[in-house]
């Protein structure tokens, strides 16, 4: 096996003194404050959104989002459009219709096939998440009133009632050690079998989209990555925004002056608009009646020229809306960069990268901002071992876990080959690389590690599944 090593990194690297500076830097609090979003330091005029999950529970997109397939939409565009809560493990949670708020009906030959989410001892409530305690003393997590489970049949991330994406990609092994997939880049080959249905009553435990959080007509919730966090967005999409500096909400109050107006656009409400839930109106001095959310004026910015922009937080007295707010862990940074927009960081701001397979001929678009799209199942088949040898390994460091870290939100752990834990995000072990020496710099990005073969009805393994010529390759590693 030959492997050829390509390095494209022009354009990319970002060079000492040209980075903006960082966003926010993520870490949690006490017990008490776990469950509050990192940064706020509690002042009433802080803006704070609640945590996605708390410990424990991930947040996993379903279906092709997954990346168990080789086409070109796995190589170019993976929309996250429809995400539930799971376990640690990566596995959908459901919750049963007929529970009450009270303790769970699931119980004796139920729990032969729904497996409750056992809280720990030291866990604690917040926003739509309680606890409640069952028949053999175990604590175990409920949303809104419904308590969690997970299903037997699923064995794959990203499964519902046991129907696994993985039966339509790539050929791999399942969770339970089955060889699934097969077909033209990774289209089922034959006849799909007769999906599995969940018994009467259950239904999987929806993340996004948000039923639950009615909106203003023009306003919705979409996800985030540049601010790590789902937020409202307007009518076209774009990002709204709210006032967080000093003197609260009412130096935004202000923003009716030309110099403030030239970036600044409040989000205008119809003259029938009326409060409700988590919004309200106001009038400005100005004359636009204005919607607020929890307390807060909406605005939008100028700079925000396509949806996903998030320029108005270059300015650090402004936040997004945030309905939901995405768990980063201590010593994480987002840092934005030109022309690739945030990526994730360490607590120096050096960037951080993840090893990923390759589609090749597929199209795609590495360059781009936002042109790698996270393929989770890719990721947990690489793991913590980029398979590029041992003068790779010398420029490229994993990004440690402490012992105690657990599985959050789009985060996770593994246990490396020495013993030592590892962020995960997204299903990639996270890296950092020795070229870079400022924050923003973004020198590993797109170094390419070719295998080929003098056979060439040799296919070679690289760790995940390939139909063609196998490649690995370094990206940012992208919120």
């Amino acid at each position: 096996m030959n492997l050829t090593r390509f390095e494209v990194t022009a354009g990319v690297a970002g060079a000492a003194g040209v980075v903006a500076a960082l966003i926010f830097v993520a870490g949690i609090g006490d017990a008490k404050g776990d469950d509050a979003p990192a940064g706020s330091d509690g002042a009433q005029a802080r803006y704070e959104a609640p945590f996605a999950t708390p410990a424990g529970v991930t947040l996993q997109p379903l279906g092709k989002a997954q990346g168990y397939s080789l086409d070109k939409e796995s190589a170019a565009a993976l929309a996250r459009n429809e995400i539930v809560y799971a376990d640690a493990n990566g596995l959908t949670l459901y919750m049963y219709t007929e529970d009450d708020g009270g303790p769970s009906s699931c119980t004796d030959e139920c729990e032969q096939s729904f497996s409750p989410l056992i809280a720990s001892e030291s866990a604690e409530p917040f926003d739509a998440w309680s606890i409640v305690e069952r028949a053999d003393g175990k604590r175990q997590w409920a949303l809104r009133g419904k308590a969690l489970y997970s299903y037997e049949k699923d064995v794959d991330p990203g499964s519902v009632a046991g129907n696994s994406p993985a039966l339509t990609g790539a050929p791999r092994l399942n969770g339970a050690g089955e060889p699934v997939g097969g077909g033209y880049r990774g289209g089922f080959s034959g006849e799909l079998p007769e999906p599995n249905v969940l018994p009467e009553g259950w239904e999987p435990a929806h993340f996004f989209p948000m039923p639950q959080v009615e909106t203003p007509p023009g306003m919705t919730v979409r996800e985030l990555p540049d601010a790590a966090a789902f937020s409202l967005v307007d009518e076209r999409e774009h990002t709204i925004y709210v006032f967080n500096g000093a003197g609260g909400d009412n130096a935004a109050l202000e923003c009716e002056a030309e110099f403030c107006l030239t970036d600044w656009a409040p989000a205008a409400a119809p003259l029938v608009a009326k409060p409700f839930g988590d919004f309200g109106v106001r009038e400005r001095e100005d004359g636009v009646r204005q919607w607020t959310f929890r307390d807060k004026g909406l605005y939008t910015n100028k700079r925000d020229l396509a949806p996903g922009y998030a320029n108005g937080l270059s300015d650090e007295d402004w936040k997004v809306a945030t309905v939901y707010a995405l768990y980063n862990p201590p010593g994480v940074t987002i840092q934005r960069t030109p022309g690739q927009g945030a990526v994730l960081a360490g607590a120096d701001g050096l960037t951080l990268y993840r090893r990923d397979g390759h589609i090749l001929q597929s199209g795609g678009g590495h360059n781009l901002r936002r042109g790698q799209p996270a393929r989770p199942a890719v990721g947990r088949d690489i793991g913590t071992d980029p398979k590029c040898g041992e003068a790779c390994l010398k420029e490229w460091t994993p990004f440690i876990a402490p012992d105690s870290a657990q599985a959050r939100g789009m985060w996770n752990v593994a246990t490396r080959s020495d013993g030592r834990k590892q962020w995960v995000y997204q299903g990639y072990a996270l890296w950092s690389y020795a070229g870079d020496k400022n924050p923003g710099d973004m020198n590993g990005h797109d170094i390419y590690d070719i295998a080929l073969s003098h056979d060439p009805e040799t296919r070679i393994d690289v760790g995940t599944p390939m139909d063609g010529g196998a490649a690995l390759w370094w990206s940012i590693a992208i919120p």
